[in-house]
């Protein structure tokens, strides 16, 4: 064997038994984990955020509802109601739909979203249903 060989042998034997590359195998492997771990997490928030500016949505079209600001008839007024809510809504979903309704002296107003409108990565569609409904009621004072 000559010089030239015994070397590059030795380099390849040197190469093998070093360490240093080891953490960034492992890096490697959980790094996609993490990644969908957070996008997860991005996704949950927004879902739980947007529920609960539709609640606030209702509640007010609800209280507003309740003390008379929306004027005319019933059927007027329950109009007016889902109108007030839709153009809030809008942003978060635009094909939500909303339903008000008034019975003994209660109005309730129940909205229903789209999570895939709704979610920015989309991971939680695969595991959740796809509507959101979202319902909210308060007794009429006018």
């Amino acid at each position: 064997m000559t010089i030239a060989a015994d070397s590059k042998c030795g380099r390849f034997k040197t190469f093998l038994r070093q360490e240093e590359g080891s953490s960034s195998i492992e890096f490697v492997l959980w790094m996609p984990i993490v990644v969908m771990i957070l996008l997860l997490i991005v996704d949950a928030s927004m879902l739980f955020m947007s529920r609960t500016h539709a609640i606030r949505v209702l509640q007010d079209t609800n209280r507003l509802y309740s003390v008379g600001q929306f004027t005319g008839t019933a059927a007027e007024r329950i109009t007016k109601a889902q109108t007030y809510a839709l153009n809030r809504l809008q942003g978060l979903s635009p094909s939500a739909t909303i339903t008000t309704t008034e019975t003994n002296r209660v109005v309730r107003t129940r909205a229903t979203m789209e999570t895939a409108e709704i979610a920015q990565i989309g991971f939680l569609g695969l595991m959740i249903d796809t509507e959101m409904v979202v319902a909210a009621e308060h007794r009429v004072e006018f």
